[in-house]
């Protein structure tokens, strides 16, 4: 599923300036994340609830703006919908996905991109950025601003034509169980993360994009029992004030999931059989099933988040 957006100009142009950027928003026109990490908020100010990020080459389309800020939605998060600050992102003034190219995804918790002047910045794990060239220790991507960039060969990984299509159980519990973040409502990166933005990011880093909150996550896949839950499957639970859906965790095998707990303070493993979550539990989901999942729905941003985590 390719959500990058970048841009191309009729005329050909040397690499470091093959992107046509604006810093002004022309209203809904496709803009692109420029910063490792840009903070969604539920309004216009960073004094108001913090719902999400979005990773650096990612999409924003924009459809109003107030002072320094731009509300619109996220593709790669399935339309989720709120306000960021326009220094985190660039407007694209002509627009093309990079056809016929590859793309290189970050695998490790964060990676440093090194510049030819010296220079650094700190990426996060399922960045995406369009790969120029390759050797055999490092990789050089094309970075939002047309500029190029390298990253280690230990640190990424080229999507292939099958990223994707044939991701295991394993491939889940291999990714989700290097995380060592601590909670943040809101997150989905290393810097912290809630739990739908944990369970998002590790299907994510395996070319799967769910859905933004946990709610949301439990209409993707099938549905699943406890008895025939396998690891890879997603459980969910609700909280005291109701019956909605508030928190998720991947299952792990043998009556444990991994999730990242505001209670535990970050990523954690929990037990199905503890009493808060015996009680709690609402569902299953199984993602990983025979036919290519699903994933597809409108997220509903009207309702209030309180689904990021217990």
């Amino acid at each position: 599923m390719r959500l990058l957006l970048y841009i191309v100009l009729i005329v050909a142009l040397p690499v470091g300036s093959a992107w046509a950027l604006s810093p002004e928003p022309p209203m809904g026109r496709t803009a692109i994340v420029v910063t490792p990490s840009a903070d969604v908020f539920r309004k216009d100010t960073n004094r108001s609830e913090h719902i999400s990020e979005v990773l650096m080459g990612d999409e924003f389309r924009v459809v109003r703006e107030s002072g320094e800020w731009a509300y619109g939605s996220i593709p790669s998060q399935d339309g989720y919908s709120g306000w960021i600050r326009k220094r985190d992102i660039s407007f694209v003034l002509s627009e093309s996905p990079f056809r016929g190219m590859s793309f290189v995804l970050v695998k490790t918790t964060t990676a440093r991109i090194m510049f030819r002047d010296g220079t650094a910045t700190e990426v996060f794990a399922g960045t995406s950025l369009p790969l120029l060239r390759k050797n055999a220790a490092r990789y050089e991507v094309i970075m939002p601003d047309g500029s190029t960039g390298f990253l280690s060969s230990d640190s990424a990984t080229i999507e292939d034509d099958n990223f994707g299509k044939a991701v295991t159980p394993d491939d889940i519990l291999k990714v989700s169980r290097f995380f060592n973040s601590h909670y943040k409502w809101g997150g989905i990166t290393a810097g912290g993360m809630d739990c739908s933005g944990f369970v998002y990011t590790v299907f994510r880093m395996n070319g799967i994009y769910l859905r933004r909150d946990s709610y949301m996550q439990a209409e993707e896949g099938i549905a699943v029992s406890l008895p025939d839950l396998k690891e890879g499957d997603l459980v969910f639970f609700t909280s005291k004030r109701g019956g909605r859906i508030t928190h998720v965790g991947i299952y792990i095998g043998k009556g444990n999931f991994i999730h990242s707990s505001r209670g535990k303070k970050g990523v954690a493993v929990s037990s199905l059989s503890e009493a808060y979550f015996k009680k709690m539990f609402a569902t299953a989901r199984r993602i990983l099933h025979d036919e290519n999942p699903t994933l597809e729905g409108k997220a509903d941003t009207d309702k209030p988040s309180a689904d990021k985590g217990v």
